[in-house]
């Protein structure tokens, strides 16, 4: 235990020192979205129409944590120029630097401690598993990939968040503990509903453990008060649940690009390239958008085949490892930042079966290369030549790439969970 505290420590301070380096454009959405939720309140945050980079399009969950820490850089900030006002010795240069990158830094902060958490339940899992060592160089496989890394640190996102909290409802589930569990997983879709694909496993290992009635209306009921209470002050007169309704799918499903990939280097990057076009164009007799839900949905049964069989810890992993990869390859609209779900599920199989460990580091090079890629930080021009030539061939070959990666992926689960005795 201590050595993972250390290991955990280490990681934080590493990466807390790193995340003053860079400010991702996306950072400047957060920083109005919590500077007008209190210049207009929850009840018109999301009618408001003036806002100084783009309109919110994510779920109230999100909002709270930007408001949250709109405010937390307030109190921060306010602490330190106390300081400097009252206590002469106090180097007031420090006050210049924290007002160009403390905020940013703080809006990173909820992620850096989310991949922390991640790589604690990794490890939490392995040792489960009775892997001893193994349990350690999981939680430091995951800290040290460049993915993850470059996801939080550099750019800021918010995905190592959602991550976190749906991994932990997992961990829960493997305690017996349903209520904690739906209480989590929804915390999660109400920050961000691109988890949503791991409902179904959540749900029929849930009910495959046969709990009572009883304890299914507590959980559900818990849930909806929860969430009912979060929900009211943005909802105002209108029925929180309605509202909620509409707002996800009048916002965050719709007001999205609709496109084929959205910079993803998968197989329709392969065939298309990763240049803008609407997922409603036609292959074949079908739109590309209904082929990536056709084979998605295709992908998806032997997991829950598998999962409805058997609910030990390593069978819900290699589901959610395969229904991740799944989703990411075969579905239309996908960001480079949607492979994440996969890392932490997959860091736990490459530790398991260390076979698998070529192709973990392997498909961890070629996304590393995907959040690159039009960003270009930091800039290394060799490789963004490389990126650009050719109408931009490169993005195509790694596309392809990652989708035999994924079939190597999927006959290795299908190897192991069906074919072995």
């Amino acid at each position: 235990m201590k050595s993972i505290n250390k290991i955990l420590l280490s990681f934080f301070v590493f990466r807390f020192a790193l995340s003053f380096i860079t400010w991702h454009p996306d950072l400047n959405n957060h920083v109005d979205w919590g500077i007008r939720f209190w210049q207009y309140g929850p009840g018109f945050f999301y009618k408001a129409n003036v806002w100084s980079f783009t309109w919110p399009n994510q779920p109230p969950g999100t909002i709270y944590i930007f408001a949250g820490i709109r405010k937390l850089f307030e109190a921060v900030f306010s602490f330190f120029w106390f300081l400097n006002v009252n206590i002469p010795p106090f180097p007031s240069n420090i006050m210049l630097f924290f007002e160009t990158n403390l905020y940013q830094t703080l809006l990173k902060l909820p992620y850096i401690l989310a991949d922390l958490g991640i790589a604690y339940l990794v490890y939490l899992i392995l040792k489960e598993l009775k892997l001893g060592k193994g349990a350690v160089w999981g939680a430091v496989f995951f800290l040290i990939n460049p993915v993850v890394f470059y996801n939080s640190v550099i750019w800021g996102q918010t995905d190592s968040l959602v991550n976190f909290l749906a991994l932990l409802s997992f961990w829960f589930l493997f305690k017996k503990r349903l209520t904690l569990a739906l209480i989590v997983f929804a915390a999660s879709l109400y920050i961000k509903l691109s988890l949503v694909i791991f409902l179904p496993i959540l749900l029929v290992v849930a009910f495959r453990q046969k709990y009572s009635p009883k304890k299914w209306a507590i959980g559900i009921a818990l849930v909806l008060v929860i969430f009912t209470l979060l929900t009211l002050p943005f909802s105002t007169n209108r029925n929180p649940f309605v509202w909620l309704f509409y707002m996800y799918k009048d916002k965050v499903l719709t007001q999205q690009l609709q496109v084929i990939t959205a910079n993803a280097f998968n197989i329709w990057a392969g065939i298309t390239g990763i240049h803008e076009r609407p997922h409603t164009a036609m292959l074949g007799p079908l739109p590309y958008k209904l082929w990536g839900n056709l084979l998605f949905a295709l992908s998806y049964l032997p997991a829950l085949i598998l999962v409805f069989k058997k609910q030990d810890i390593k069978s819900v992993v290699w589901c959610l490892s395969i229904v991740a990869f799944s989703s990411f390859m075969l579905q239309t609209n996908m960001h480079e930042r949607y492979l994440y779900p996969l890392f932490p599920y997959f860091t736990i199989l490459a530790v398991l079966y260390p076979v698998l460990s070529p192709l973990y580091w392997a498909v961890s090079g070629i996304s590393l290369l995907n959040l690159y890629n039009f960003w270009w930080f930091p800039r290394i021009e060799v490789l963004v030549k490389i990126m650009s030539a050719y109408d931009r061939i490169m993005p195509r070959i790694l596309g392809f790439v990652s989708f035999f990666i994924y079939l190597l992926v999927y006959k290795r689960f299908f190897k192991t969970n069906f074919k072995e005795k």
